[in-house]
C-alpha cells in the first residue's frame, strides 16, 4: 500500500486508471487471482509500467501529462491487447520501468512458465524474484477482453466514428 501510494503521488493518472480498470476487470469476473484473473496489485503494477513507458518524459521532468485519461485508457488497452508480447517479455517497474526477457538466464527460473508461456511475468518491486503474475492463468482471456474493449473504444473515436451516448459505457456496464 505504501509503494502504491508513492506511485499515485508521482503519477496522477494512476488512481483514475486503476478505478476504471478494476471495475472493467470485475465486470468480467477477471479480477480474482485465485480464479486466474488479475488482482489489484498486479493490475496496478501493469498500469505503473504502462505509465512509466508512456509518460516517461512527463514523469522524469515533472511536466504535466500531454495525454488525457481517455487516450491513456485506450493506449493501455492497446498495449496489453495487441502490442505486448506475453510469451517473450516480462516487466519490471524498478529502475524507472523496463521490459525484460522472461527466459534470460537470471530470470528464467522465476518468470518462465513453460506450461503457460502466455502468462504475464511481472517482477514484484518489493521482492524481485517473485512473479506477481504467476497466479493469473487466464491471461489469454484478459488479453482478449482488453482487445475487444480497445476496438470498441477505438470505433467511437476514429472516423467514421460510431455514435454513442457514452463512449466509456460501451465497454463498462453503467451502475446506478
Amino acid at each position: 500500500a505504501k509503494l502504491m501510494k508513492q506511485y499515485m503521488e508521482a503519477m496522477p493518472p494512476l488512481r483514475p486508471l486503476t478505478f476504471v480498470l478494476k471495475y472493467f476487470m470485475a465486470s468480467r469476473d477477471l479480477n480474482q487471482p485465485y480464479t486466474g484473473g488479475v488482482g489489484s496489485f498486479m493490475l496496478q503494477v501493469m498500469i505503473v509500467s504502462f505509465l512509466q513507458h508512456r509518460e516517461r518524459d512527463a514523469f522524469n521532468y515533472r511536466r504535466p501529462s500531454l495525454y488525457n485519461l481517455g487516450a491513456l485508457l485506450v493506449e493501455f488497452l492497446e498495449l496489453y491487447s495487441t502490442d505486448f508480447n506475453f510469451i517473450t517479455t516480462g516487466l519490471s517497474v524498478r529502475f524507472d520501468g523496463v521490459y525484460v526477457p522472461k527466459v534470460a538466464a537470471d530470470r528464467k527460473k522465476d518468470f518462465w512458465q513453460p506450461q503457460r508461456p502466455f502468462s504475464l511475468a511481472i517482477e514484484n518491486p518489493l521482492e524481485p524474484t517473485a512473479d506477481v503474475g504467476k497466479a493469473s492463468f487466464r491471461m489469454s482471456t484478459v488479453q482478449r477482453s482488453f482487445e475487444v474493449a480497445f476496438k470498441v473504444l477505438l470505433s467511437h473515436v476514429t472516423e467514421p466514428a460510431v455514435p454513442a451516448v457514452s463512449i466509456l459505457a460501451s465497454t463498462l456496464p453503467p451502475t446506478e
